[in-house]
């Protein structure tokens, strides 16, 4: 067996392990936790539970050291988003439908970050309950934070507004200079500020720049996005331009287009 099929090999049966594992602890009931430490959101000030190893069962089941995160915001959701512990916390099961926004999903890969050395210590029994919850950092980070004046030169599009499955940033009176006219998104944990976020031009086609490799930004959500930029394609770059105002002719519009489109 050549080196890529044994890797290939080796890639499978990692995979087949964590959804062993994900089969065999949904965390039901509190019977089945009891292999994992659960983190709720009044310690990690994260919007969903995390789950933790605090004993060695990634060495028991043989698989790769992950924090389970609940796949949604009531206690009831037994599914849940695999993420690995490491310096770029990617998850493990990409074909999973999230049912938490993508900056809760950022907030989870900053946490794993920030305590990746703490989290390997408590499953390797090298640290205990009491010192583990005294060395976990907290993502201090909000959103908005560091990018005031940013937002001076771009809206803020919420998801519940636009329907999409992220909130975007538009240009809203030709500030793009000597870009071309685009909206912005966060793509990636990493991406900080508006300046660092990824570019959708407003073309038709749409076009991508600066897209992280790393994304967990799913392809059907790009498309949407993609979607929304072709149907109000006039209305952005007439924003762009300066020549409606957000609030009282852009925001109504759109609104307008998606009641027609109900209809």
């Amino acid at each position: 067996m050549d080196k890529k099929k044994i890797t290939q090999h080796i890639k499978q049966i990692v995979e087949e392990s964590v959804k062993k594992v994900l089969r065999e602890y949904r965390f039901e009931d509190d019977e089945e936790i009891l292999e994992y430490l659960w983190l709720r959101p009044s310690i990690t000030k994260l919007r969903v539970d995390l789950f933790v190893d605090d004993g060695g069962s990634y060495k028991r089941h043989g698989h790769r050291l992950f924090v389970l995160a609940r796949n949604g915001y009531d206690k009831s959701v037994s599914e849940f988003i695999p993420f690995e512990v490491s310096q770029n916390a990617r998850i493990l099961d990409s074909k999973t439908s999230y049912h938490i926004s993508y900056d809760d999903i950022f907030a989870i890969q900053d946490f794993i970050v920030m305590n990746a050395k703490v989290l390997q210590m408590l499953a390797n029994r090298e640290i205990g309950h009491e010192l583990f919850m005294h060395s976990i950092k907290v993502p201090s980070y909000v959103l908005r934070e560091g990018n005031a004046h940013l937002l001076l030169e771009m809206a803020t599009l919420r998801k519940e507004e636009s329907s999409l499955p992220m909130d975007i940033w538009l240009d809203e009176g030709g500030t793009y200079h000597d870009h071309a006219p685009r909206l912005k998104f966060r793509a990636s944990r990493e991406q900080r500020t508006t300046r660092e976020y990824s570019s959708m031009l407003l073309t038709n086609p749409p076009t991508i720049e600066n897209m992280p490799r790393n994304s967990p930004l799913k392809s059907e959500d790009i498309e949407a996005l993609k979607m929304f930029v072709v149907n109000h394609l006039e209305d952005l770059l007439l924003l762009a331009n300066g020549e409606i105002d957000y609030t009282s002719e852009f925001l109504p519009r759109i609104r307008g287009e998606s009641e027609k489109q109900q209809d």
